[in-house]
């Protein structure tokens, strides 16, 4: 079978080639997947570099979700070969997965494709983010790097529950398609005025969450703008300063400042909860007005394309 693999970390471009391997068998409780398609994600580059909280095992098959179809499967498994399942599993990258079967959702036929591809990762790291920002319908929500696939997610999860959500960004060339997914503002404050931007837009209540996937002098600025018992959620490192802040300011307004990392979620979730989060995202993503396109497809083959592809949006590997 096909697959993209890497011997040694570094730039995915650099790294990674194209390999004919085995085809895999599933074992027990596992599940044989031809893969469909599988996104091009920031921790997916990371995890090539080595600098994802999972370390490679070389020679290591690249990508870490995907969607495709089950051609196999152990002897004791529930779900059917030919379902049509979204998983999550290292090695995504490549013709075949094997992939235990805890790890697959199971879709209706007619679930699109790209959807599929990112239904895991970034869907349930925004809805996770959501719930544990401790935001309601009327609270103030902000979003560093507001034109991210996560942030796109969180805007329109965020709308159905009535939350009002700000966007800042770097510049504002999306302006116009993050208000039509439901941001109630979108903005590209200097350094040194998101507080009051903040305070003009909000009438002075401030924030009462935000989610950061920048960190540095934006974060510190941010957490100046949170409200009295206001949440930090931290979930990306795209800026490589520190973030300063004074303890007083924490202390005083009873500030909550949180790493969020996914796997870490899912894991602490009872399998209640884990089934009423499924449940809302395939609803909630699967309706057409749902907006998680990809914006390119390439082949394997075009993996170097693929990864110098910046036209903005979802970049997917078809199989």
């Amino acid at each position: 079978m096909k697959a993209l693999v890497f011997e040694q970390a570094g730039n995915a471009a650099d790294v990674i080639q194209v390999k004919y391997l085995a085809f895999p068998k599933p074992g027990p409780g596992q599940l044989l997947i031809r893969v469909k398609a599988s996104p091009i994600h920031p921790a997916d580059l990371l995890f090539v570099a080595g600098k994802y909280r999972y370390q490679p095992v070389f020679p290591q098959v690249a990508g870490l979700e995907g969607a495709g179809y089950v051609e196999d499967a152990g002897h004791d498994s529930i779900v059917t070969k030919g379902s049509f399942v979204a998983f999550s599993k290292i090695g995504a990258w490549a013709e075949y997965v094997v992939v235990d079967e805890q790890d697959v959702v199971v879709l209706p036929d007619e679930f699109p494709l790209e959807k599929a591809a990112q239904l895991l990762l970034n869907s349930y790291t925004a809805y996770g983010l959501i719930q544990e920002a401790k935001v309601k319908s009327g609270d103030w929500l902000l979003l560093t790097a507001g034109n991210s696939t996560v942030s796109r997610i969180v805007i329109q999860l965020a709308a159905e529950k009535g939350i009002c959500v700000i966007a800042a960004v770097r510049d504002e060339k999306q302006k116009d398609e993050l208000l039509a997914l439901k941001a109630e503002a979108v903005i590209a404050p200097p350094p040194g005025t998101l507080k009051s931007t903040i305070d003009t837009i909000t009438k002075g209540r401030g924030l009462t969450a935000a989610i950061d996937a920048v960190g540095g002098s934006l974060a510190s600025e941010v957490i100046t703008a949170l409200a009295p018992a206001g949440h930090l959620m931290v979930y990306g490192m795209l800026e490589q300063q520190a973030t300063a802040y004074f303890n007083a300011e924490v202390v005083l307004k009873n500030l909550v400042i949180k790493g969020f990392g996914v796997r870490g979620y899912v894991a602490g979730l009872s399998h209640e909860e884990k089934t009423q989060m499924i449940s809302h995202l395939v609803h909630s993503i699967g309706r057409t007005e749902f907006q998680l396109a990809a914006s390119a497809v390439y082949k394997p083959e075009e993996f170097a394309e693929a990864f110098a592809c910046n036209i903005g949006g979802k970049v997917l590997f078809g199989f």
